[in-house]
């Protein structure tokens, strides 16, 4: 959900408001970031976990005395040693959001981008460029662009700029970039629509022949397929307040658009897919905004074919679940 949050934040700032890869089966690990909640609040660190739920290890410590911000939206480097993700350590009450990396073992992280909103960040497959998105607040013309940079921080570039753009990921081969669109700033997260450009920002094309309403796209090992959330579903539990945000759910589609097929029917916000090296399994996290409407989200597994979901370990405040690549262990 810390993804969801983060999109709806850009929305916010658009609008003026203030402030894998594939392999064989074997050894491998699901990071994600959790809110502890209590004593915690909101803020959020980088755990990882085998996914039959043992060997839960803590990440990252975010460096502030507040109890919000933190880490969230990690993402593997090819190989699996290190981690790229996003430090929320708001200020004054405004987010301040950058990019970091850490070891797959944990320890200090390192920064790797200035902010002051930079999130969803992605590796490309031969692990010289990470994809994310840059948001500038601006009352005349803000904008949410995809930039890349290398995995020092270093040659920052523009990738696409000519839309709001949102949640890069890399095709397995390394040739396409799949992300969600807004129409304008006005336009409400549910509608964004899921685009390929091809790696150097050209040939920017929508996904499939009819538009296909959809965040967080994640690419199948083989580069066949996608798998994304949709809100269209309006599958929302009953709202106690005046206004709730919509619950999303997991679909999966051929990578020409072909064969759109629904995986999940739960009330719950299922958010941000991932595959698992093998393509046979998809992670995400699946849970409710308020505790009134359910529990806080779980992590959760699906075979990529559909059926029943089931839950990971007994943790709870999952967010933003990343699937390893095959050999960690």
């Amino acid at each position: 959900m810390v993804t969801r949050v983060l999109l709806a934040a850009v929305a916010a700032f658009l609008l003026g408001a203030p402030a894998g890869s594939s392999g064989t089966s074997g050894p491998s690990r699901i990071a994600f970031a959790r809110d502890l909640g209590g004593l915690s609040g909101d803020l959020t660190s980088l755990y990882t976990v085998r996914p039959n739920g043992t060997g839960l290890h803590r990440l990252t410590v975010p460096p502030t005395r507040q109890a919000l911000g933190g880490d969230s939206g990690p993402g593997w480097a090819p190989g699996g040693k290190t981690l790229v993700f996003e430090r929320n350590l708001p200020y004054w009450g405004s987010d301040r959001i950058r990019l970091m990396a850490v070891s797959a073992h944990g320890g200090r992280a390192r920064q790797l981008t200035s902010g002051p909103f930079d999130a969803m960040p992605s590796y490309s497959p031969d692990g010289r460029r990470i994809a994310f998105t840059r948001v500038v607040q601006s009352v005349v013309a803000p904008t949410a662009a995809l930039f890349t940079v290398d995995g020092r921080g270093k040659h920052l570039a523009p990738l696409l700029s000519d839309g709001l753009d949102l949640s890069a990921a890399w095709s397995p081969d390394g040739r396409v970039v799949a992300f969600s669109r807004l129409a304008m700033a006005q336009t409400p997260l549910p509608q964004a629509t899921l685009y390929l450009a091809d790696a150097d920002g050209s040939n920017v094309r929508q996904l499939g022949a009819v538009p296909l309403h959809g965040v967080s796209p994640a690419w199948s090992p083989d580069g066949t397929h996608l798998a994304f959330v949709s809100f269209d579903d309006a599958n929302d539990p009953p709202c106690p307040i005046g206004s709730c945000p919509p619950s999303g759910e997991l679909y999966v589609v051929g990578a020409d658009g072909s064969g759109l097929t629904r995986l999940t029917r739960s009330q719950a916000d299922d958010e941000h897919p991932s595959w698992s090296p093998d393509g046979t399994r998809l992670a995400f996290a699946s849970g409710f905004d308020m505790r009134s409407q359910g529990h806080a989200p779980w992590l959760m597994v699906i075979r990529a074919s559909g059926g029943r979901a089931t839950r990971v370990g007994r943790i709870s405040g999952v967010l933003d679940p990343s699937w390893s690549p095959t050999g960690v262990g």
